[in-house]
């Protein structure tokens, strides 16, 4: 073992043997871990409805959708493979590591590589998102994002975001004090931990976070000033403007809220990071308290159980498609609250508005095949 790996070695162990976790009220580590628990579930189940929702129900296979299934995929990602071992972490109450054995080593890695890859599947494909709407507001008669391209797209963000969190295939290290196993970053021996954590936090800052949300913001803009001053085209009635008006709004708010959602519950992880890094407020061996890590691990996480709640407010499908979710878990005496599907009344929402009969209108798109 060299100087370098010696020395990382012994300020890890320092780390611990200074900074292991305090005791803290059994009431509030069970809270804690209900509150996990909490969101672990609704993550799983609620990315999984809107997975099934859309490959299920007829009118909802466009690209924008498929688009959401893959941020619901990548959700599922991080609830099976990071937050469930963080619920285990926090039962044993210390956050100590299952084993220094192979498995405990692997299980080490893949719950931070797991982490950094749903974060960064989630921003790339908002991002991709905001390009197919801008595109579609551009030139809507065309074809921007077929089927078939969108296929393409979701391999090439998939690919994009494991090469982002790749490095944490290496830095997550399983480390022993007092022959207890513990999980945590460690670029040593190759790099200087604590200059390689800094170049990684800023990178991933900046690239998946930063200018991301900058040019979603950007393009969201261009939409939103697009649509509100585009007009109805042929005869303009109230009834008509009404609609516009109504279906313009849940756009706009659609569009805010994801990304907001996405920018506040990841931007408590990076100022952790940052604080850590850059300033003396956390200085070393013990760096960020533990219940601070917490806090930001729980709204990072939470993202993954949010999203499927945007999807359901805002689309009418999505919400008949949870009713139709939730039936057959429902006793027959208890369904007399949940109305029929949309799609036995012959309702469909749409850019334009709600439209009820038999079939189908055949001069728009479907709200989540609108062009915004």
């Amino acid at each position: 073992m060299n100087n370098s790996s010696e020395e990382a070695l012994n300020a890890s162990n320092n780390n611990l043997s200074q900074c292991s976790p305090s005791e803290r009220p059994p009431a509030l580590e069970w809270l804690k871990t209900v509150v996990y628990l909490f969101i672990v579930v609704f993550a799983v189940f609620g990315n999984a409805f809107v997975i099934r929702t859309v490959y299920t129900r007829s009118g909802m296979k466009s690209a924008t959708n498929y688009l959401i299934v893959n941020m619901a995929v990548g959700d599922l990602f991080m609830a099976i493979f990071n937050m469930i071992p963080t619920v285990v972490t926090m039962f044993r109450g210390n956050h100590s590591w299952a084993s220094d054995g192979p498995f405990g080593k692997i299980s080490c890695k893949m719950v931070i590589f797991s982490q950094a890859t749903s974060m960064a599947c989630s921003i790339i494909t908002l991002s991709v998102l905001a390009f197919e709407r801008y595109f579609a507001i551009i030139s809507p008669l065309s074809k921007v994002a077929s089927t078939a391209r969108t296929r393409w797209l979701v391999a090439a963000i998939w690919v994009a975001s494991f090469a982002s969190a790749s490095p944490m295939l290496y830095a997550a290290k399983v480390r022993l004090y007092k022959g207890v196993p513990y999980c945590f970053e460690d670029w040593a021996p190759a790099f200087d931990t604590k200059k390689a954590q800094a170049i990684y936090t800023i990178v991933a800052f900046v690239l998946l976070y930063a200018i991301p949300l900058l040019v979603i913001f950007i393009l969201y803009l261009i939409i939103i000033v697009t649509v509100w001053e585009r007009h109805i085209p042929g005869n303009t009635t109230l009834a008509n403007v009404r609609l516009h008006n109504k279906a313009k709004k849940n756009v706009l708010k659609m569009l805010i809220t994801v990304v907001v959602a996405f920018a506040l519950c990841w931007f408590p992880i990076h100022l952790n990071l940052f604080l850590k890094d850059f300033t003396d407020l956390f200085p070393d061996p013990c760096g960020i308290p533990v219940w601070l890590q917490t806090t930001g691990l729980l709204f990072g996480h939470a993202n993954s159980a949010v999203n499927c709640c945007i999807y359901v407010i805002f689309s009418q499908d999505f919400r008949n498609g949870f009713k139709d979710f939730i039936r057959p878990f429902i006793p027959k005496r208890s369904r007399s609250f949940l109305p029929k599907s949309a799609r036995s009344r012959g309702t469909f929402e749409t850019g334009r508005g709600a439209y009820k009969g038999r079939q189908k209108p055949t001069s728009f798109k479907t709200f989540e095949e609108a062009s915004v």
